[in-house]
């Protein structure tokens, strides 16, 4: 990886962390985030997931999820130089074994 995308990485990291803290405070069914990014493709190739609590319900989770999507945008903004398209956006369920 070069120096350039650890700059950008790590800039990804501290603006996805703040979001994450701040969901898990605001948002009952959100649990963590993650992201995957190519950088020989970005920002095309960056791709945000949010991943829920498996004991909401589908509706609960929707609604959190279409909240959370412009706090995501928001946060990447600086980082990626434009709005980071809601279809680059993903919402998932951790599922858990019992």
């Amino acid at each position: 990886m070069r120096k350039s995308h650890k700059q950008i990485e790590g800039r990804i990291i501290r603006q996805l962390t703040q979001v994450c803290e701040g969901a898990k405070a605001d948002y009952s069914g959100f649990i963590w985030l993650t992201h995957t990014v190519n950088y020989q493709r970005f920002p095309q190739s960056l791709k945000v997931t949010l991943v829920f609590n498996q004991s909401i319900s589908e509706s609960a989770m929707l609604a959190e999820f279409q909240a959370l999507i412009p706090e995501v945008q928001s946060a990447l903004e600086a980082v990626v130089g434009e709005r980071l398209p809601a279809k680059q956006i993903e919402a998932c369920r951790e599922h858990t074994l019992q």
